[in-house]
């Protein structure tokens, strides 16, 4: 995954890390007096999975870590992006949602004195190997949905997905569109679709009209048209929680009445 591309994709400007949009587009560039600014680097930030994207996080908070304009790029792309995805490190359970401007306030000082606090200093002195020690123990830990998904059902979400990624993978909007895809994916069989009994599971809750509708009004995030991008912004980070577990809640039903 390109970090720099999901941030480009994702980033609203009344998100916290949206801060950092012109640190981030200008990474590659120098300013030279003569010519003005160039195009002069080809630092790339790509990560293969959060595995990795932890692993990297980890690196950055090494002590001897100098930050260039490169590190301090992947220090902001990678905290928005485990963010997004719901992650938080238990020690600090704020520094993904709210990383600073100089990633060293963190990486050196928050770090350094936590562990000092924590009476792992040397008279004052916190050595290298106590904090290597110490980042190598950090907590990653994902807040979870409200909807649990099933191994059964997450398998189907990696099959679809065109980066083969778990659910719980998945940022927010992500969800949102392969959980519209799922659905199509299940009702629709040799070329046609299908429509379950909902009647024996949902109790009258869901039937086949609002599963049209969560459907037809989910198309805008599985779409990359100006007017689709648009109108995903008119929803509030609340508003797709729901629409997360209320479509999850559609899944598990067509998936338990398809069996």
């Amino acid at each position: 995954m390109d970090l720099k591309e999901f941030y480009f994709q994702n980033i609203k400007e009344s998100e916290y890390h949206h801060r950092f949009l012109n640190s981030v587009k200008k990474v590659n560039y120098t300013y030279n007096l003569f010519t003005g600014e160039e195009e002069t680097q080809d630092y790339q930030f790509e990560i293969y999975d959060v595995e990795e994207a932890i692993t990297k996080f980890k690196e950055l908070c090494q002590p001897d870590v100098n930050f260039s304009p490169e590190n301090k790029c992947w220090f902001y792309l990678i905290t928005y992006y485990l963010n997004t995805l719901g992650y938080e490190i238990k020690e600090f359970p704020r520094i993904l949602a709210r990383p600073p401007a100089e990633p060293a306030d963190f990486t050196y000082g928050e770090i350094r004195n936590r562990i000092i606090a924590l009476g792992g200093d040397d008279n004052g002195t916190v050595r290298y190997a106590t904090r290597r020690a110490f980042v190598a123990e950090l907590t990653f830990m994902q807040k979870s949905c409200n909807i649990e998904v099933s191994d059964s059902i997450n398998q189907k979400f990696i099959e679809i997905s065109t980066r083969q990624a778990s659910f719980n993978c998945m940022h927010t909007d992500e969800k949102i569109a392969e959980i519209a895809n799922l659905i199509e994916n299940m009702l629709k069989q040799d070329g046609k679709f299908i429509t379950p009994e909902y009647e024996k599971v949902c109790c009258g809750f869901i039937d086949d009209t609002i599963v049209k509708n969560y459907r037809k009004q989910m198309q805008c995030f599985r779409h990359c048209t100006d007017e689709a991008i648009a109108e995903r912004k008119t929803y509030s980070e609340e508003q797709k929680t729901f629409l997360v577990d209320y479509g999850l809640t559609i899944v598990k039903a067509i998936h338990e009445l398809i069996k």
